[in-house]
């Protein structure tokens, strides 16, 4: 029986990404992740404290809309991925 490896192709960001760099940028800027976690959390509580008095929005529909176009379009990506995949086995 014959056992092919699927080798997954690797796109240009991925090759010249420097893990190095990375990781110097990670260790010199650490500190920056909890100022913002402090402004996410006084954004999310600050806006519902804002919101509280307005009236809700109605956006069923917009949103079933844009939950049904997101799964057609994923489905189309993993669709396309698979196909290539499969052409590319021999």
């Amino acid at each position: 029986m014959n056992m092919s490896v699927l080798t997954l192709q690797e796109y240009e960001f991925e090759k010249q990404f420097n893990e190095n760099e990375a990781i110097q940028w990670m260790q010199e800027n650490w500190k920056k992740s909890f100022l913002f976690s402090a402004l996410y959390a006084a954004f999310i509580f600050g806006g519902r404290h804002l919101m509280n008095k307005r009236a809700k929005f109605e956006l069923r529909k917009p949103l079933v809309l844009w939950s049904l176009t997101l799964a057609v379009f994923s489905h189309f990506i993993q669709l396309h991925g698979l196909l290539t995949g499969l052409l590319h086995l021999k």
